[in-house]
């Protein structure tokens, strides 16, 4: 059977019809779709002795849901107990809200998760049944859409957990535009300096006139490793983990990166990290950084990437304290309620002035303008300080002097019916933390216990090497980043595993996920490896080579959401069970194609040997 013909999909049908032609002759075919419960069945003998057995998954039937549900609490499946902190069962939830869901098994939720049914049907009802205009102008329309906004972004500023006396919200396209915004604004402020600061540590840009000094986590999103290039003369540096942050909080780093140094307190910094790893789902411990920024180190702000974090995660914790929270904090709404596509970022009012001063300004941001006799500009932003309320209307708040034109005014209004459904449906993000903790505990643990015939483990996970992440939301979110080895201990490459799960219906990410940094770190590259990655003609993408010289290049991640069940971790375990060890003498054990390059393939007639390369200064970007 050529299966190249075949979409084997995860539906509740036994069976599909397919055709294929071969030879010019179009035969019909009838396809076996229940292989992951047949797998299931199997992939108890391969678990490693002390984890216990995936069981099959139930068919999610509303009657018998219904009777599955103890004290609220728990849901059985096959005599075993799952939390359920939500009002009723996800199943349920899924069944109603998330039909478009039974495609396959979603599990890229850190790209981006599923809206709700509900969410696009009251937005719908919403537009349909009244008339919204422009909010720059002041007719009815007009003046309803101004009031709809300042409600939406109060009410999403409560959602978050920042109290609006001391935050404000500003509406942006995504997270990306909200270090960008950050990130310009610093740079219009630097280029008025005329401190000299001395060149940074190793993998920095060097220092000169000017500019803004920046530093960034290790684990930092591309889009965060992207500020370094506006910094100007100022410099920037990548710190080596954790610990190095800490020795530079604790004036205890002998780094030439100038943390505490006569030359650097009286320059303009920027430091950011993020919450959560994009790549590993790894949870920072620096939620107290950013008070020990302030306190410590002067003229020093700092940028808060909560994009991955916000998904799952309670951002209450983040703003509980103005003195003790980030002075920026990026997040995008499409990560947490799946529609509308939007980003915010939430500043802090005593910081706000630091943006205010950006060179640009554009529609609505601006209470006065000169084009004659001299060229000059009112901001609003500046007009506000650090004294405006969120939600005071015209010329009063912060964001009305950063929110470049018309806003997508149509997208607030809809991320205001996402906030409500999302609390009937799920209660707090406190339950969504404690639903996807259990959930990948479950998948973390199926994956460790995939092995070969032959002893084999399956799954390289990378996570945190302390160990012990898993069950822990203060310290790993929903998500899981592997590789998976051959059954004679050789890398598969990323690309031909996402390619087979979705051929199943299964549908992860691959490839470098925008986290330069962890990435290669979490590979063990070192400097000449990565140049020898880019002389092989290895890029981020689809056709990038997955595997060099016997070592990845990328990895595959499975994110869950609010609305993922059981059945979805399940089906995953049972796909690598099926595809990688039931068939390990299958093609699909060997297949390689463009996806590896062995070591005499990665030189060609005037390439320069890798090892006479100079070493790259800095991690390249991924993305």
């Amino acid at each position: 059977m050529a299966r190249s013909n075949i979409l084997v999909r995860l539906s509740g049908r036994k069976h599909e019809r397919r055709t294929s032609e071969t030879n010019g002759d179009v035969k019909q075919m009838t396809q076996d779709t229940s292989w992951h419960r047949r797998s299931l069945a199997s992939l108890s003998r391969w678990l490693s002795p002390g984890l216990r057995p995936v069981p099959s998954p139930p068919k999610p039937d509303p009657d018998v849901l219904n009777t599955q549900v103890l004290d609220n609490k728990t849901l059985t499946s096959n005599g075993t107990k799952f939390p359920t902190p939500y009002s009723k069962p996800v199943e349920l939830i899924r069944q109603q809200e998330y039909p478009h869901m039974n495609e396959g098994t979603y599990l890229d939720h850190s790209g981006a998760t599923i809206p709700a049914l509900s969410t696009l049907h009251r937005t719908t009802t919403l537009l349909t049944k009244n008339l919204y205009g422009n909010p720059h102008s002041t007719n009815t329309p007009a003046a309803r859409s101004g009031a709809a906004v300042d409600a939406v972004r109060l009410k999403t500023l409560a959602f978050l957990g920042a109290d609006p006396a001391h935050y404000d919200l500003v509406f942006t396209t995504n997270a990306t535009a909200a270090i960008k915004l950050v990130g310009e604004a610093f740079r219009d402020l630097g280029e008025l300096s005329s401190i000299t600061t001395s060149s940074c540590g190793k993998g920095g840009k060097g220092g000169g006139k000017g500019g803004f000094w920046y530093g960034y986590h290790r684990e930092a999103h591309t889009s965060l490793v992207g500020v370094r290039e506006l910094t100007g003369g100022g410099g920037s540096y990548c710190f080596d983990g954790d610990g190095e942050v800490e020795g530079w909080l604790s004036n205890s780093s002998s780094l030439g990166v100038l943390p505490a140094g006569e030359g650097r307190r009286s320059s303009l910094g920027l430091v950011a990290w993020p919450g959560q790893s994009n790549l590993t789902g790894r949870r920072l411990p620096g939620r107290e950084w950013a008070g020990r920024v302030r306190s410590g180190v002067r003229d020093t702000y700092s940028l808060f990437d909560a994009a991955a974090l916000a998904m799952t995660g309670d951002m209450a914790g983040v703003f509980a304290d103005p003195e003790a929270a980030p002075d920026f904090v990026c997040v995008s709404f499409y990560k947490i309620f799946g529609f509308p596509d939007l980003g915010g970022l939430v500043v802090r009012r005593e910081s706000g002035h630091i943006l205010a001063l950006r060179k640009y300004f554009g529609g609505g941001t601006v209470s006065m303008v000169s084009t004659i006799g001299g060229a000059w500009h009112t901001s609003k932003g500046l007009e506000a300080g650090a004294g405006g309320a969120a939600g005071e209307g015209h010329g009063g708040a912060l964001h009305e002097g950063l929110e470049d034109g018309t806003l997508p005014f149509h997208s607030i209004l809809a991320l205001g019916e996402a906030i409500d459904v999302h609390a009937e449906l799920y209660g707090s993000m406190e339950n969504i933390s404690a639903h996807t903790t259990a959930l990948v505990t479950r998948m973390y643990l199926g994956m460790r216990g995939l092995r070969y015939g032959n002893g084999q483990p399956l799954c390289k996970i990378y996570e945190d090497e302390s160990g012990g992440a898993y069950g822990d939301a203060k310290r790993q979110g929903a998500t899981v980043a592997f590789n998976l080895f051959r059954a004679d201990g050789g890398y598969e490459s990323y690309a031909t595993v996402e390619r087979l799960a979705n051929d199943r219906g299964v549908y992860v990410r691959s490839g470098g996920i925008c986290c330069p940094g962890g990435l290669f770190a979490a590979l063990q590259y070192e400097q000449w490896q990565l140049h020898r990655a880019r002389s092989a003609g290895h890029h981020c993408g689809p056709d990038g080579i997955g595997v060099i010289n016997e070592l990845p290049t990328g990895v595959v991640r499975a994110s869950l959401g609010a609305m993922s069940t059981i059945q979805d971790v399940d089906r995953f375990l049972s796909f690598l069970y099926e595809t990688f060890i039931a068939r390990q003498d299958s093609a699909y054990a060997s297949i390689n194609g463009n996806d590896s390059v062995a070591s005499h393939q990665l030189e060609h007639p005037g390439a320069v040997p890798a090892e006479k390369h100079e070493c790259v200064p800095q991690l390249a970007a991924c993305c």
